[in-house]
């Protein structure tokens, strides 16, 4: 029974004589002897309907999933089976015959604790952290509060001690493991969104200085790219628009078949920093070629097409930055995109109107375009999205695997001994 994953209670009788009552009302355990064995129950505790999907999006996001109970480790071996835990069960008797070192050699082969002591939880948790694993420990006993304490991430219980509560970072009100897996998909989406935020206005920042840098250095409209006036236009109407982009954007629906990051690095990092000069030098070069190939002579003190068309294209280049930069590595055309393609519309409209209002004219100092010169302004425009998506899919497909990875393979020793750690 207990390996089929019940809790297994054995029952015992025995008769009690009449000169025995008032024994039994005093210290009932004094006549535990003598007893006749009766039968066995076993009990279950089912798993909620939502565990095993919890489990299996967990190790597929890359998240190795070990189970610590109080439990005898053949029933407990039995429910990690049912869940779809990685192999390896061991009782706290067990663990507590390992050296520190002997343990960490085995925990690839671990998934399964068993009769284990609030000792043996802390224990767990600092070997897991001395091999370089960020830990995330549950517990809802006053007993596991040392261990929420020493892992990374302690998870209380809601149903749980106030100690436990106190000394985790984090409280499951419902008690459901597929809470604290989906909390992790939320946490993911939130920093893909500021990573996608700061690569877009970093793109933004850069080209700007670029273009205004190399207006200067070669003398281009005697250092003058665009007017004042354009840039605070363009950072109201087109810049801001671009962060609703991002910030309505559901996420990425692929955030949980990815490996979890490397805490180590920070978001602006070297490879962050090579792609944000990279981005900006293409919409810096879009936009600079019609400054300096326009069809006529740009001014800083008067209107003309050439300026007017480089402030179209930086109006361009900063939604379609806005629509593919939101997501990373996945691509930026896809669904849901018609919220974002409206949204992006808004600048699109604005800068329409920037050059044929004589209000907006003369405050911009835009002139009016041919269509032609706005079917330029957007093949220029269209450089920096062709270039975003075509690296992205470079670093996709340099980084997935061939195949979808198998949740148990996800868990293998031999995965464990063999994959470098970021």
């Amino acid at each position: 029974m207990g390996g089929k994953g019940l809790r297994v209670l054995a029952f015992a009788a025995r008769l009690v004589a009449a000169d025995e009552v008032a024994t039994m009302t005093a210290d009932p355990m004094a006549l535990t002897q003598g007893l006749s064995f009766v039968g066995l129950a076993g009990i279950i505790d089912p798993l909620r309907a939502e565990a095993r999907s919890a489990v299996a999006t967990a190790l597929k996001a890359g998240i190795d999933v070990r189970m610590i109970t109080g439990d005898h480790a053949v029933t407990a071996q039995a429910i990690g089976q049912e869940l779809g835990l990685g192999p390896g069960a061991i009782s706290g008797a067990e663990l507590q015959a390992l050296s520190d070192e002997e343990l960490k050699r085995q925990l690839p082969f671990l998934h399964v604790f068993g009769r284990v002591t609030p000792e043996d939880k802390l224990r767990l948790a600092r070997a897991m952290q001395e091999e370089g694993m960020i830990v995330a420990m549950t517990g809802d006993a006053v007993n596991d509060a040392a261990a929420l304490k020493q892992a990374d991430i302690g998870v209380a219980m809601g149903s749980g001690s106030d100690v436990t509560k106190q000394a985790a970072r984090m409280v499951l009100t419902d008690d459901n493991f597929g809470t604290l897996v989906h909390a992790v998909e939320i946490g993911r989406g939130v920093y893909d969104k500021v990573v996608s935020y700061v690569r877009y206005q970093m793109t933004q920042l850069l080209s700007l200085v670029f273009l205004f840098l190399a207006a200067t250095l070669f003398d281009v409209n005697r250092g003058v790219a665009m007017t004042p006036t354009m840039v605070l236009f363009l950072l109201f109407f087109a810049t801001a628009v671009g962060v609703i982009i991002i910030a309505v954007d559901p996420g990425d629906p692929d955030v949980m078949s990815r490996p979890p990051r490397d805490p180590g690095i920070p978001i602006t990092n070297r490879s962050a920093v090579v792609m944000w000069v990279a981005y900006a030098l293409v919409l810096f070069l879009a936009a600079f070629v019609p400054l300096v190939l326009g069809p006529d002579e740009p001014s800083p003190t008067q209107a003309s097409v050439s300026m007017t068309m480089t402030f179209v294209v930086m109006g361009l280049g900063t939604a379609f930055n806005a629509l593919v930069n939101r997501r990373d590595p996945t691509s930026g055309l896809t669904p849901p995109i018609l919220r974002a393609v409206a949204i992006a519309l808004v600048p699109v409209g604005m800068l329409l109107l920037a050059t044929q209002l004589p209000t907006l004219q003369q405050a911009l100092l835009t002139s009016e375009l041919t269509p032609h010169q706005w079917l330029v302004c957007a093949a220029l425009a269209a450089a920096l999205p062709a270039v975003v998506e075509l690296g992205k899919l470079v670093r996709r497909r340099r980084r997935e695997p061939a195949e979808p990875l198998d949740p148990q393979w996800a868990v293998a020793p031999a995965r464990a001994l063999t994959t470098p750690r970021a």
